[in-house]
This record gives structure tokens, C-alpha cells and sequence, in this order.
């Protein structure tokens, strides 16, 4: 029986594009079920009505039973405070952890960063039973900086935070998310990395399972000789510069409408990195790369 399964984003005004490649590629590898992909947006991106549109278009004209929603994220009802830079620089990653409250009638939600690649259905990741746990995830494939205060907290798990399986119906009736806050306090917890590891501990589980994985950028994860059905490309992005699994995210970015752009914006960006790649300052070279790269 073919069902539909709910999948998350979030992003702004600047990323609406490569979330757009994203879908596509969730779509054209969804099997015989369906997906509601339910787009959690800054204001700009919400008010954007000929970016929605687009989007609207590329989900009908890959399947007309899947659907896509944009929903306004409000920050001053977030579970955490923000300030202008978070919600609308890094602290989009923290976005999810409000979705309990954003999707108050779903029990379940698979999110998914915009920089993911979707090359299988996701039926397995839509079906797993998450029992008591919070959050289900796979593990990072590289090791990122300490988390947290290892005597505050003990041995917390790393995880990659790009593709998880949040248990909305668990975090809503535990009331976990008001820790949310507090914690955030602690300046050592990196984004949701730490601060959901922490809030989560004993109730964050690691998918194992045998199809579906994630690529890091930075080192493979062990796949053990199986297929990667989603590639997760952390640190630098295909359509920035020249990185591993690079093809996997053109080729859907050749089904988008904004491919000649795309193009055009690597050539530009790829001679703009090498100009500046002599320069003595890595601090100056991230300034002028965050100023004039195109996306």
C-alpha cells in the first residue's frame, strides 16, 4: 500500500535553490510512495512567492501526488532564544528543535539538510520504530570538536545532524524541550550537535542499518562495501567548488530550472578560490569568499 511520508527542510532565502536539487533528487528516488515536504522558512523566503512557486512547480511536475508547504519560522515562539545572527545565519540548525511545536499533529518527522542527495527511498528510515528515543541518526564519519564539558555531561554521542528521525510525539509529551533553553547557555554545545547529544542522552539511538548511509565530505562513512542511498555533502559544496561525489549533486541540479545558473556561479566561484588561495590570512580568504562567492 503506497503511503506519503513527511520530510522536513529548513532554510532562507539563499538556499531555496539547493534545497530545490535536494527534493528533486528525494523525489525522482521515491519508489512508490509519496512525500509532504513540509519547508520550514525565514520571512524572505516566505514572502518569496515566485521562489514558492517554483518549488510548487518542480514537486507536481516530478509527482502530482507528492506535496510541498512553506511555513514562516517564528522565532520569538522558538523553545530557545534568538537573536537576528542565529536565526538567520547558523542558527537555522536549530530550527529542528522546535519542530514539535511546528508540526503539532505529526507523531514523526525525517529532516533532511539542503545539502543532502537522496538516491533511495526512504521507506526504511520512514518505517524504523524509534520506541523510546528521541531522535534517530547515523553516525558523524568524522569526528567533530568536543561537544560539551565531558565532567558536566559524561561520554556524549556524536552524530551527523544532516539526516535524522525526530520522535516529535516523545519530545512533545516528555516536555525535554524546556532543558532546550539552559543548555543553550553553555557556550562549548556545538549547534545541535551538542545541544540535542546532551538534552537526548540515553534516548539518541545510531541507524545501523544495511542501505541507507551518509558521505561526508571529509571522510567517507564506513559503508562496508554498501550502497549510499543519501550523500551529505558537510564542508565544501558541489556547487561551490570541486569536491568528492560532486556528479551525484549535478546530476539533479541538470533537472532543475536554475541549472545554466548554477553553472555559470561554480565557474565564477571556482576562479575566485584560486585567486584568492595565495592570500596570507585564511580569516581573509573566508572574509572574501563569504563576500563574493555566487550561489
Amino acid at each position: 500500500m503506497k503511503k506519503t511520508i513527511d520530510i522536513a527542510y529548513n532554510f532562507d532565502g539563499t538556499r531555496w535553490k539547493t534545497a530545490a536539487v535536494s527534493i528533486i533528487s528525494l523525489l525522482k528516488n521515491r519508489g512508490n510512495n509519496h512525500y509532504f515536504v513540509h519547508c520550514v522558512v525565514t520571512k524572505d523566503m516566505f514572502e518569496n512567492r515566485d521562489a514558492r512557486k517554483q518549488m510548487e512547480n518542480i514537486v507536481a511536475g516530478i509527482d502530482k501526488d507528492s506535496k510541498i508547504e512553506f511555513i514562516q519560522f517564528d522565532p520569538k515562539k522558538a523553545s530557545i532564544p534568538y537573536d537576528n545572527n542565529m536565526a538567520f545565519g547558523g542558527g537555522i540548525c536549530y530550527w529542528k528543535q522546535d519542530f514539535f511545536t511546528i508540526f503539532p499533529k505529526l507523531d514523526r518527522i525525517i529532516y533532511l539538510d539542503d545539502d543532502t542527495i537522496v538516491l533511495t527511498p526512504l521507506d526504511e528510515l520512514a518505517n524504523i520504530g524509534l520506541g523510546k528515543n528521541y531522535l534517530m541518526a547515523f553516525r558523524p564519519g568524522q569526528a567533530f570538536r568536543g561537544i560539551g564539558d565531558s565532567k558536566r555531561y559524561g561520554e556524549i554521542q556524536q552524530y551527523n545532524a544532516g539526516v535524522i528521525i525526530m520522535n516529535l510525539k516523545a519530545i512533545r509529551e516528555s516536555k525535554i524541550y524546556k532543558t532546550f533553553a539552559e543548555l543553550l547557555k553553555d557556550k562549548n554545545l556545538s549547534f545541535e550537535q551538542g545541544l540535542l547529544a546532551v538534552a537526548f542522552k540515553g534516548r539518541l539511538a545510531m541507524y545501523d542499518g544495511h542501505t541507507l548511509y551518509n558521505y561526508r565530505t571529509h571522510a567517507d562513512y564506513a559503508t562496508r562495501g554498501k550502497k549510499i542511498a543519501i550523500i551529505h555533502y558537510t564542508g565544501k559544496k558541489p556547487w561551490f567548488f570541486v569536491t568528492r561525489k560532486m556528479s551525484a549533486w549535478w546530476k539533479y541540479a541538470k533537472m532543475s530550472p536554475f541549472y545554466k545558473q548554477f553553472r555559470s556561479n561554480w565557474i565564477y566561484n571556482f576562479f575566485l578560490y584560486i585567486s584568492i588561495m595565495l592570500l596570507p590570512s585564511k580569516k581573509m580568504r573566508h572574509r572574501l569568499r563569504n563576500k563574493y562567492s555566487r550561489l
